[in-house]
């Protein structure tokens, strides 16, 4: 073999090294190559938090069961995009997403809510709503009186304790703030004060919205004052109440039978719209 040829050899394989080397450290900080764009991107994460063991699905292909300990599970090495995102457990309703994964972020889903469908746990479900609703204090709401109505603000209402208030007569949902009242929404015909005031739930015939009282330190984050339409229902909502923690709301929803005679259901909503919102039917 003569010199050259050496050499070139030499070369070649200096080059293939540092190649080699290059992709190893990419891979290592993690890069991963998209060979339908034809570069490298770092890669993404999806972690979850079950409130129960479940199977995990990624665009319909099964990835694990989460972690026997905390229910919880994480997909590794995403390259950006959309991905459909599944959460199962047999005798449960569902839960899916569709997840949009970035550059170098993890997208976290801390509050995924699986609900019996069959058996005992039903029955429990059931009972557990039950009780919720016969627990309720009653909505705080601008009592009427016979003296003059002074005007909304700025007039003061030393006589108002609570710090949300619904004039019933009105349908506007009021906030007291020194000794004056403050509109928030119209057209409210009920609201509910999450258990560590850190939210404030209330809706319209048709219409559920949610205001962060203080910035939400956790994915979706919120910050103090944010207001955000969750959904809207063609059944018209007669009652609601905070769902296990301040991440879910079950609804008494007003439903009319072949004969036109109404009756009540309970659907219990998410209030974490990415990917879309999770309602599961009891």
């Amino acid at each position: 073999m003569s010199k050259g040829s050496k050499r070139w050899l030499f070369y070649s394989a200096v080059a293939v090294f540092l190649l080699l080397s290059y992709i190893v450290i990419l891979y290592a900080q993690g890069y991963k190559y998209d060979f339908s764009e034809g570069k490298f991107f770092r890669t993404g994460a999806i972690s979850l938090k079950v409130n129960t063991g479940a199977k995990i699905f990624l665009d319909d292909e099964l990835q694990g069961d989460t972690s026997f300990f905390n229910s919880s599970y994480s997909i590794d090495g995403l390259l950006p995009g959309t991905y459909k995102l599944n959460v199962q457990k047999d005798g449960y309703a569902s839960w899916q997403k569709t997840a949009t994964v970035e550059e170098g972020f993890v997208v976290d889903f801390s509050n995924t809510l699986l609900l019996s469908e069959e058996g005992e746990d039903e029955q429990k479900l059931f009972d557990e709503v039950d009780a919720l609703f016969k627990e309720l204090e009653p909505v705080p709401t601008l009592k009427p009186t016979s003296a003059p109505k002074p005007k909304i603000s700025p007039s003061p209402t030393p006589e108002i304790k609570d710090p949300y208030i619904l004039d019933v007569k009105n349908k506007k949902l009021l906030r007291s703030i020194e000794q004056r009242l403050e509109e928030i929404a119209d057209n409210v015909t009920g609201f509910r004060l999450s258990k560590n005031n850190n939210k404030l739930a209330w809706w319209t015939n048709n219409e559920l919205w949610v205001m962060w009282l203080n910035d939400q330190n956790y994915q979706p984050f919120y910050k103090k004052g944010d207001k955000e339409l969750i959904t809207r229902f063609s059944m018209q909502i007669q009652n609601g109440a905070w769902f296990r923690g301040e991440d879910h709301l079950v609804l008494e929803l007003e439903r009319f039978d072949s004969k036109n005679r109404p009756y009540s259901i309970y659907q219990v909503v998410e209030i974490d719209k990415r990917g879309g919102v999770n309602i599961v039917e009891l």
